[in-house]
């Protein structure tokens, strides 16, 4: 969940013309790393794998000192992390030392490292990494990466099988005419996962600098980014993981590779509110959400909340009573400061109408971190920790080592330009229960708002006490067989 207020996701030789005579330069020693090998090829999680760097010394001098080799796994773009304060785009996995290197030499430097479950491990090597021992031509060439791809049949989406995901899918893998807006901090439309799955304003020509539609928005294709106030939220400010790990989570697609969505079928409409470090002005909500249901969004996914149980200033009241009047499905995080505020849920989940989403772990049990009371509508997998503490413990992380335990407990979903990573809190939980209604909604389309809503409720698994679990955990599969049944 999102706090809401500001409001609380080759050797060269230079040469340079000076008065008639020529100066060199690029003299010395110039490490590079040339290559990252595994094998085996084809690991899944579990083996044991020998990562292998090969380094070479492509300037003119010898290197006659030691230096060190590190090999780390990266998870997402190092301006993405930078943006967030966070070092899990370079997570280390070990250091071997090189004793001496000659020009035009190479050496070789091996790790024995067991395979986890994530779809896509990307290794970084630095040489040079320690000290900076090396005075080089280039500085700025030691760094190389290799992704490693694992089978997605090999990686336990827990949170697909604790709602039935699986099961439901034999009847729907969800309908392109479903069209879920994930009101966020942007969203990676190109990434793998979802650029087969994002919104397209069939009224909208693309790049011709026109309003074609005369909603009030030029070339808005996937959607509106009202942080930057521009048609794209992959231009301007750097987005964080939040927003794509939502969406991810609602459509990833269905292909045997990387994860699968609860609904990997539906469409997602990017609309961006908040800054790279989470914050967005009740302004900038009000005319996401008002955007996204004026243009055609059946369900719209809200993971943030205000801190505690407090309503907002402004006017998102407002707001989600136009959407609810409009027949959408307003979904929201029920708030992950539980320990605190174990009676009430976080605005906008708080609102009559708005559906509130506590959280599950691993175990299938609601969190000590989720947030309850006569409001909570459902709860859905969140993952063992919330959010905020993800943050706080992921700041401290220094190698996989360390990372490796929250990876365990985690919800996995795709990061920005490309990558995967863990996700957690009722963040994570409220996409499920979107998914599971764009489900409903794509076997019997002709189905209102309230009749959605009645089926997710009725159809949940049902545990007690009623203020942790309000009507219970959702169950796809048994939303589905009742939605298609009828209503």
């Amino acid at each position: 969940m999102r706090n809401i207020m500001r409001v609380f996701l080759g050797v060269s030789l230079l040469v340079l013309c000076t008065g008639g005579g020529l100066a060199q330069f690029a003299q010395g020693p110039d490490l590079i790393v040339e290559r990252i090998t595994v094998s085996p090829e084809a690991p899944k999680p579990g083996d044991s794998v020998t990562i292998a760097v090969t380094v070479a010394n492509v300037g003119t001098d010898d290197i006659t000192a030691s230096f060190f080799v590190c090999i780390s796994v990266n998870l997402m773009p190092d301006v993405v992390a930078t943006e967030l304060g966070l070092p899990l785009n370079e997570l280390l996995l070990g250091r071997e030392q090189i004793r001496r290197l000659e020009r035009n030499g190479r050496a070789t430097v091996t790790l024995q490292w067991q395979v986890v479950e994530l779809p896509l491990i990307r290794f970084r090597a630095s040489a040079d990494c320690l000290f900076n021992q090396v005075r080089e031509q280039n500085e700025e060439n030691n760094r190389f990466e290799q992704a490693l791809l694992i089978e997605e049949r090999y990686i336990h989406q827990w949170w697909l099988d604790q709602i039935q995901a699986r099961q439901a899918h034999e009847i729907t893998l969800g309908s392109p005419e479903i069209v879920v807006a994930v009101l966020d901090s942007g969203v990676d439309w190109q990434h793998p996962e979802l650029i087969n799955n994002i919104w397209v304003n069939p009224k909208e020509i693309p790049d011709n600098n026109k309003d074609d539609d005369g909603n009030g928005f030029i070339d808005d294709i996937h959607g509106w980014d009202f942080y930057d106030n521009d048609n794209d939220s992959l231009e301007g400010t750097t987005i964080d993981f939040h927003g794509t790990s939502v969406a991810g989570i609602i459509a990833n697609a269905s292909d045997n590779v990387g994860l699968t969505g609860v609904a990997p079928k539906v469409k997602i409409m990017d609309v961006r509110a908040f800054d790279p470090k989470g914050r967005a002005t009740i302004d900038a909500i009000v005319k996401a959400l008002d955007y996204a249901v004026n243009n055609g969004a059946r369900i719209v996914n809200m993971s943030f909340g205000a801190l505690g149980c407090f309503e907002p200033p402004g006017q998102l009241r407002q707001a989600v009573e136009r959407a609810l009047d409009k027949g959408a499905l307003l979904v929201a995080s029920a708030g992950n400061f539980g320990e605190a505020f174990p009676s009430c849920v976080s605005y906008p989940a708080a609102y009559p109408g708005v559906i509130a989403v506590g959280a599950t772990g691993t175990d299938g049990n609601v969190t000590s971190y989720s947030q309850g009371g006569s409001k909570l509508d459902v709860v859905a997998p969140g993952g063992d920790i919330s959010y905020e503490k993800f943050l706080e413990l992921a700041a401290k992380i220094e190698n996989f080592e360390q990372f490796l335990p929250l990876l365990k407990t985690a919800i996995l979903t795709p990061y920005p330009f490309g990558g995967y990573g863990p996700f957690f809190g009722t963040s994570a939980s409220a996409p499920h229960v979107s998914g599971v209604l764009a489900l409903i909604l794509s076997v019997n389309p002709k189905l209102s708002a309230y009749e959605a809503t009645y089926i997710l409720r009725t159809t949940a698994t049902t545990r007690s006490p009623r203020s942790r679990y309000g009507y219970g955990v959702v169950n796809a599969l048994r939303a589905v067989q009742q939605a298609k049944g009828g209503f």
